[in-house]
C-alpha cells in the first residue's frame, strides 16, 4: 500500500555496494527500517545526502505490514538545514540525539504527538542562535514526557533531594543510591522549568554541564531498564563538555 508520511532519519547501515538499510521514525508507522538499493548510483531516485542523521523527510512508502524491511517510492527533504551540518556544536548534538532516539524509540506504531515534538525540536536546533550548548539537555528532559517517566518538579524548601527512581523531589535521601544531592537537585529543578526559548539563561561551566548529562543518561537507563551505550557520547563530551 502506497502512503505518504513524514520521517526523521535515525540511523543508516551500508548494505552491499550501493545500498543502505535506513531506520526512520515515521509519522504514520513509528520506527521503520527501509532498504534503499542503488543509493549511490547517479540515477537513484533516493539521494544519499537526504539520509543524514535527523534529516526531515517527506516520503512515499510502499508499506506492507509484517515486512521486516520496507521500501520507499520517493523521498524528498521537507526542511532544509541551514546550520546543523555546518556548525560542529550543532552537528555533534544532532549525532547524539539521533543515536539516543535510535536506542529508545522501538515502537512500530504511530504516535503523532511524539513525532511532532521531535520534528519541531530538530527545527528549533537548526534555527536557534543562543543557548545551543544546552539544547541536548533540555531535549532529553522534554523527551521523558513522551517516554512515560518525566520528573515531577515538586522542588521546594522541604523537598530538595531528587529521587531518581521515584522521579520526584523528597525531603530526605532515599534508601537507595540513585538520588541527586541538594546542589544537583536545584540545578535539575531549574532545568525542568526551562524551555528552548530561554535555554541561554542556564550558563553552566563544562563540569556542571557534564554532571547534568551524566544524571540524565543514568535516569534514562534506570527507567528504560538498561544502560544506554551511545557511540556518540565520547564525541559530545569532547566538543561540549
Amino acid at each position: 500500500m502506497l502512503q505518504k508520511t513524514r520521517g526523521i532519519v535515525l540511523h543508516s547501515l551500508r548494505y552491499g555496494e550501493n545500498g543502505l538499510i535506513t531506520t526512520i521514525y515515521t509519522e504514520a508507522f513509528g520506527r521503520i527500517s527501509f532498504i534503499m538499493q542503488g543509493i549511490h548510483r547517479k540515477k537513484s531516485s533516493v539521494k544519499a545526502n537526504l539520509l543524514s542523521q535527523l534529516s526531515l523527510l517527506e516520503m512515499e512508502v510502499d508499506f506492507k505490514p509484517g515486512r521486516e524491511l520496507q521500501r520507499v517510492r520517493e523521498v524528498k527533504s521537507c526542511f532544509l538545514f541551514g546550520s546543523i551540518p555546518y556548525l560542529i556544536s550543532k552537528s555533534t548534538q544532532a549525532f547524539f540525539i539521533a543515536d539516543l532516539l535510535y536506542k529508545v524509540l522501538r515502537e512500530e506504531e504511530s504516535r503523532p504527538d511524539l513525532f511532532e515534538f521531535l520534528f519541531h525540536s530538530i527545527q528549533v536546533l537548526d534555527l536557534m542562535e543562543d543557548g545551543t550548548g544546552n539544547f541536548h539537555l533540555l531535549f532529553m528532559i522534554q523527551l521523558t514526557r513522551f517516554l512515560g517517566f518525566a520528573p515531577t518538579n515538586n522542588y521546594s524548601e522541604t523537598n530538595q533531594v531528587f529521587d531518581m527512581i521515584a522521579g520526584k523531589f523528597t525531603p530526605l535521601p532515599p534508601d537507595h543510591p540513585w538520588f541527586l544531592k541538594k546542589r544537583e537537585s536545584s540545578v535539575l529543578s531549574l532545568l525542568l522549568g526551562m524551555n528552548y526559548q530561554n535555554s541561554q539563561e542556564f550558563k553552566p561551566d563544562q563540569a556542571l554541564r557534564g554532571e547534568v548529562l551524566n544524571f540524565l543518561l543514568d535516569y534514562f537507563g534506570l527507567h528504560l531498564g538498561n544502560k544506554l551505550n551511545l557511540k556518540s557520547l565520547e564525541i559530545l563530551r569532547e566538543i561540549l563538555h
